[in-house]
């Protein structure tokens, strides 16, 4: 094996995982936008998208959460969070593993990566417009949360009120006394409207998840309603035929694209929605030194993002022989085909869901990694479970793995 350079773009949780598998082997630069780590999880004036509010919790048990090999502290579940703690406290746990594993030492912040480029040599990397770096190989740890997706809907543009993102809400007192839609009926939507129903004259939530009446049942000025259709002048349109009025606010909790303003579109073809060239979600098919770690969606996040580092680090030490290109391609052809044959929408093609322990356990295997702990996926059921059991109120019910037994 001869050890490369490596790259890593994004000090958040993902080029943190990088950091610590790859820098086994490798020699490991990782350049930072922001001035500190944790990505998604810090909270910086500078930060172009601040999708992590004021009052956000974690919408997954932290002991399930954590990364396998470094527990959150039994400090940071508190009598007023418990189990699903504030961004505080995973910014922190974050540091303290970035200090265990002497991983900031590693880290350049407040370095802006503005291109990279595949040379004859390597990739050559420009920081800050100013200066060139060579490296053998690049990981791209960026996440998911830099470009709010906003739905084409027709009449948005001579809409009377006013229309935003869930990536600008602060709090919801800010909604104080308004009539506020809010379009989505996932993780950020049932967050909000819980958030702002307690200050709002009335919210109307739009959607179609089939647990949003049960996730609002105690709210009584709360009203689920049908997707949006189009808007005119002060009206909302649903695809139902209804019509709400006297909006003040709309609001669009409708997820991000990925979003990679540094690679050309000649070196990564998507649409925003689908990167049709990552094998295993995770090395770009014609270039196997540019690698892409946390693309997937619907995940456990820090355990995925460790995964994928072992078998990145695997593959490029040798120990791991990747399959063939024209293989690769076979692989990619296969799921774009099984993917066409869903009604799902293109926004959906790197959710895993249901699939993330099968894909874990492959890669786990092809990396020659100890297999997944049994307790893992038995607390991802569990934590699915107690979701649905207490909808209106999971983060605030004490959550415990043995209450929900795996059928027999």
């Amino acid at each position: 094996m001869v050890p490369m350079n490596i790259a890593i773009i994004g000090a958040g949780a993902a080029g943190l995982a990088a950091a610590k598998n790859l820098g086994t082997c490798h020699t490991i630069t990782v350049f930072e936008a922001l001035p500190s780590l944790a990505g998604v999880w810090a909270s910086h004036a500078s930060a172009p998208c601040q999708p992590i509010y004021e009052e956000l919790r974690t919408n997954i048990p932290i002991d399930l959460m954590a990364f396998w090999d470094f527990p959150f502290d039994a400090s940071d579940k508190t009598a007023s969070t418990g189990d699903f703690p504030e961004a505080d406290v995973v910014r922190a746990y974050l540091a303290r593993y970035a200090d265990h594993f002497n991983l900031v030492p590693l880290i350049q912040f407040d370095r802006r990566v503005v291109s990279v480029e595949k040379a004859s040599d390597g990739w050559q990397v420009l920081l800050d417009s100013i200066e060139t770096s060579r490296f053998d190989a690049v990981v791209v740890c960026t996440g998911h949360y830099h470009q709010p997706y906003f739905p084409a809907v027709p009449g948005l543009e001579g809409f009377h009120g006013r229309a935003t993102h869930s990536a600008n809400f602060v709090s919801g007192v800010d909604h104080r006394n308004e009539t506020v839609v809010i379009w989505g009926g996932h993780a950020s939507g049932t967050d909000l409207v819980r958030l702002i129903a307690p200050h709002a004259k009335r919210v109307f939530w739009s959607g179609h998840a089939p647990t949003m009446a049960e996730a609002t049942s105690d709210l009584s000025n709360v009203q689920c309603c049908a997707d949006i259709e189009h808007f005119e002048d002060e009206r909302v349109v649903l695809s139902d035929g209804e019509t709400i009025t006297g909006i003040d606010t709309v609001i669009f909790c409708t997820g991000y694209q990925y979003d990679f303003p540094f690679l050309t579109e000649s070196l990564l073809h998507h649409d925003g929605f689908q990167l049709t060239q990552l094998y295993r979600d995770l090395l770009h098919v014609d270039h196997p030194t540019l690698a892409f770690v946390g693309i997937p969606s619907l995940i456990i996040p820090f355990p995925l993002f460790d995964i994928q580092s072992r078998w990145l680090n695997a593959l490029w030490s040798g120990n791991l022989i990747a399959p063939s290109s024209e293989d690769q391609r076979t692989w990619l052809l296969a799921r774009d085909q099984a993917f066409a044959q869903t009604a799902l929408p293109p926004r959906a093609f790197h959710r895993l869901g249901e699939r993330q322990m099968h894909y874990l356990t492959d890669l786990l295997f092809e990396a020659g990694e100890p297999p997944m702990p049994d307790w893992f996926a038995s607390a991802a059921k569990a934590a699915q479970s107690h979701r649905l059991r207490y909808a209106s109120n999971y983060r605030d019910q004490p959550f415990n793995p043995s209450a929900y037994p795996p059928p027999s």
